[in-house]
C-alpha cells in the first residue's frame, strides 16, 4: 500500500489505501466475483476469510488478487485459543495451518481473535486472560518460525464470552509489548468507546496493521451497538482517520461489514455505496 495520506491527495490513491471485507459479499459471490467488482471501482484491496483461503489455495489466491490488481490487507481469523472443546480446538489448529500457509503465499497479516470465556466453558474472566497471553505466545513463536504477521484485534466488551476476553487497547498493547513482530488491529467497531484510542493511535500507528471501519447503530434501548453501513459513520470515524493519517498511519483501510447484518444488499449496490461513502467520508474529515 502507497504512503499516500487516507484522506489527502486524489480519490484514485485513497481508493488504493481502501480495501473491502469478504465478509460483505453474500455467501453465494464467489471470490473471483467479488475481486473483479472491486478492482471495476478502484479500489485497492480486500479483507480475506476463511471462506476464500478454504475456496481457493494459497497459490490460487495470489494469482487471483494479482490478475485483479488486488492486496490482501488482512486474512480473517486465526486464535480463539480457549476452546474446551478438542475437536473445536482441533479444527482451529487446522485453520490457523491454511491462514498461515495463505499469509506467506500473499504477505496478508492474519488477525487474531483469542477467543471468550463461554469458548473456555465458562472459565473466570481472569483465568481465560492468563490463557489468552499463553495461546498468543504460542502462536506467535508460530507465526515467527513461517515468518507470518499476526495482528491482534481487541474486541468490544459485549463480545467477553462469544468471541475475546482482550476488549480494551491496552490490554492489546500489554500483550504486544511481550511479542514485538506482532501488530494490532484497529476496528473502529469495537475501539471507538476506548479512552486510550487516540493515544494508542499517536503512540503505536507502527504497529497498526490494518484499520477497519465501517458505520454504527447505537439502538436507543441500551443493547449492543451494530455495525452499519459506512454512510452511517459517526463523526468519531472521521476524526479516528485524521488522527491516523497525523500519525503517519502508513497501512490500509478496511471496510468490514457482514452482508447478513445490513439487509442483504446486491454487492454492486453495496460497492457502489462504498465507494461513495468512503468519498463522502474524505470530505467530512
Amino acid at each position: 500500500m502507497s504512503a499516500q495520506g487516507l484522506l489527502g491527495g486524489d480519490e484514485a490513491s485513497r481508493l488504493r489505501r481502501f480495501a473491502v471485507s469478504l465478509y460483505a459479499a453474500p455467501p453465494d459471490c464467489g471470490v473471483a466475483d467479488f475481486c473483479a467488482m472491486l478492482a471495476r471501482r478502484g479500489i485497492g484491496g480486500i479483507g480475506l476469510t476463511a471462506r476464500a483461503v478454504e475456496a481457493h489455495g494459497p497459490d490460487a489466491l495470489a494469482r487471483l488478487l494479482r490478475t485483479h490488481d488486488l492486496v490482501a490487507t488482512s486474512l480473517n481469523s486465526a486464535g480463539y485459543v480457549l476452546h474446551a472443546d478438542s475437536t473445536l480446538a482441533a479444527a482451529q489448529s487446522a485453520l490457523d495451518t491454511r491462514l498461515f500457509e495463505a499469509a506467506q503465499a500473499l504477505g496478508a497479516p492474519v488477525n487474531v481473535i483469542l477467543g471468550g470465556t463461554l469458548h473456555a466453558g465458562g472459565l473466570d474472566l481472569r483465568s481465560a486472560r492468563t490463557r489468552s497471553a499463553e495461546g498468543l505466545a504460542k502462536l506467535a513463536a508460530r507465526a515467527d518460525e513461517l515468518g507470518v504477521r499476526l495482528a491482534l484485534e481487541p474486541m468490544h466488551p459485549a463480545a467477553i464470552g462469544t468471541r475475546s476476553c482482550i476488549n480494551q487497547l491496552a490490554q492489546a498493547q500489554a500483550l504486544l509489548a511481550r511479542h514485538p513482530a506482532l501488530g494490532l488491529t484497529l476496528d473502529f467497531y469495537h475501539s471507538w468507546w476506548d479512552p486510550d484510542l487516540a493515544p494508542t493511535i499517536r503512540g503505536a500507528a507502527g504497529r497498526i496493521f490494518v484499520a477497519q471501519v465501517c458505520g454504527l447503530d447505537l439502538p436507543a434501548d441500551g443493547s449492543a451497538p451494530r455495525r452499519a453501513r459506512l454512510g452511517n459513520a459517526p463523526c468519531d470515524l472521521a476524526l479516528m482517520l485524521c488522527e491516523l493519517d497525523d500519525a503517519g498511519f502508513a497501512g490500509a483501510i478496511e471496510y468490514e461489514v457482514f452482508w447478513d447484518q445490513i439487509g442483504r444488499p446486491s454487492p454492486e449496490v453495496l460497492l457502489d455505496e462504498a465507494v461513495r461513502d468512503h468519498r463522502a467520508l474524505a470530505l467530512r474529515a
